[in-house]
């Protein structure tokens, strides 16, 4: 009776250390902790909050399965990003498995433990309502670029005639973007020469006191096919303040006959008066003499040039159909 409860004990003994030894082998939360980062306050890292997430080869719900994190594990924060739906942050456990893993925007399941993780956009503001740029060279010391935690870089685009849109992106890939008023100014002395692909300029000021005289010689692209012909062109002068609103009420006299025998148009300019010529010659330079007065000094931009009649056929026809461009006069 005795040795029967020895030996039972003994096999309980037995069973219990097999169940153990079973319990340590395949217990799940070792495994877990072994590809957890070691925690380090020096870098940017998070901690796993709920049960289970998985690792994604890229930042999608759909990309392939890499594998899990669990709770109460630790990861240090490579990058991250973020769509509609999700913030991803890309990790690598110390088990080399590298991938992202998906936290609910708005239930987070993740915890910051020490870094920070920016999500505001930079914030891009201007010291001006408008840019001008002198001698057309694009530059932007009055646009500001801020970012809460990281550096701002500027890129700008100005394809528009009108504005210049600037892109603020931050080390982290955040970016906003900003639109202003700019105007392409161009220094004005005693004579300018401007050779574009469609209207060779040339231009001459004269000033007494307040009184200015501006004479212009514009030749029109020897391209210009003879028959296909614009037979109207409307002089153009406008003037602006120091802010760019436009001064009122300014009287120009028109003169078309200050080059003479060189230029086609042969009659005085009124003003907004269109110059008719039925038959206009490839080569033919079209000649505009303005006088105006700067009362009060309230002018300080100018612009100046020509616009036609859009009858054309052709490319090189149209590209000679319009010419202004902003002068600062002294």
């Amino acid at each position: 009776m005795i040795e029967t409860k020895k030996e039972s004990l003994i096999l309980n003994v037995v069973m219990g250390a097999i169940v153990l030894v079973i319990a340590f082998l395949f217990w799940p939360h070792d495994k877990a902790s072994k590809q957890s980062n070691p925690l380090n306050r020096n870098k940017t890292q998070i901690e796993i909050i709920v049960k289970r997430i998985n690792i994604r080869k890229e930042a999608s719900a759909e990309s392939e399965d890499l594998g899990d994190v669990k709770i109460g594990e630790v990861y240090t924060v490579l990058s991250h990003t973020e769509t509609d739906e999700y913030y991803w942050y890309h990790i690598k456990t110390n088990t080399d498995i590298e991938g992202y893993i998906a936290s609910p925007k708005g239930k987070e399941s993740v915890k910051l433990l020490s870094g920070y993780i920016d999500r505001i956009s930079p914030v891009i503001k201007s010291k001006e309502k408008f840019l001008t740029f002198l001698e057309g060279e694009v530059t932007h010391d009055a646009i500001d670029c801020k970012d809460e935690y990281s550096s701002c870089t500027l890129s700008y685009d100005i394809s528009d005639p009108d504005y210049i849109k600037f892109t603020g992106k931050d080390e982290d890939g955040n970016e906003a973007t900003f639109s202003i008023k700019y105007f392409k100014i161009y220094n004005f002395k005693k004579e300018v020469n401007d050779n574009t692909t469609n209207v060779s300029a040339r231009f001459t000021k004269k000033k007494n006191d307040n009184v200015y005289i501006i004479n212009t010689n514009y030749l029109i692209n020897k391209a210009i096919k003879n028959g296909n012909k614009s037979n109207s062109y409307t002089p153009i002068i406008d003037f602006y303040d120091e802010n760019f609103q436009l001064v009122e009420d300014v009287f120009v006299y028109y003169n078309s006959e200050i080059y003479g025998g060189s230029c086609i148009n042969k009659n005085d300019f009124t003003l907004k008066e269109e110059y008719q010529n039925d038959d206009l010659p490839r080569g033919s330079s079209l000649c505009i003499s303005y006088t105006f007065t700067n009362e009060d000094n309230k002018i300080k931009y100018v612009s100046f040039g020509f616009s036609s009649d859009e009858n054309y056929t052709n490319i090189d026809n149209s590209l000679a159909s319009y010419y202004s461009k902003y002068y600062i006069i002294e």
